[in-house]
């Protein structure tokens, strides 16, 4: 579910404000037995940063409402069943934008523009022990960047999507 302009900020030469009404949120996006249980601040200075594509193993599937505060990216999502590129949903994403990521999908992004600010809200808190992912690194052979993207050595050492 992708709910583009979901709020405005308050902008002005000092910087900006962000108001969001989680309960609003929350029940806009009519997730069933949604409880927020954890949240995560993502911060990429530069751009052209790649994070992904990751989701947590059960009992710890987690629910991910994405919510963009600044800057812009392009988001990435496929079901971790179906770990190929035929299988991916592209979403570009800007200040104001939310997106709900199923807890059966995998998850990643790079950033179009510098300085850009996400918050995810989650159902379930991150386990070190269900972690995994896939590696973007054939996702990223396949387009054209204008500079090298910037990915964690832990992101390019995950398994391989398939074919």
């Amino acid at each position: 579910m992708l709910y583009k302009n979901f709020f405005s900020g308050f902008p002005d030469k000092r910087g900006y404000l962000n108001p969001l009404d989680l309960e609003t949120l929350i029940n806009k996006i009519d997730i069933p037995n949604f409880n927020l249980r954890y949240q995560l601040i993502s911060s990429s200075i530069d751009k052209n940063v790649f994070r992904g594509f990751h989701y947590q193993k059960s009992p710890f599937e987690q629910t991910k409402i994405l919510i963009i505060h600044q800057g812009s990216i392009r988001d990435i999502i496929f079901p971790i069943n179906s770990p190929t590129k035929s299988s991916m949903l592209e979403f570009d994403l800007e200040a104001g934008d939310v997106i709900v990521i199923p807890n059966n999908y995998a998850h990643g992004f790079y950033t179009k523009t510098g300085n850009v600010l996400l918050q995810y809200l989650m159902d379930k808190k991150y386990s070190p022990d269900h972690y995994s992912g896939f590696s973007p690194m054939e996702y990223i052979e396949s387009l054209k960047f204008s500079t090298e993207p910037i990915i964690s050595s832990k992101d390019m050492k995950l398994p391989k999507m398939a074919n």
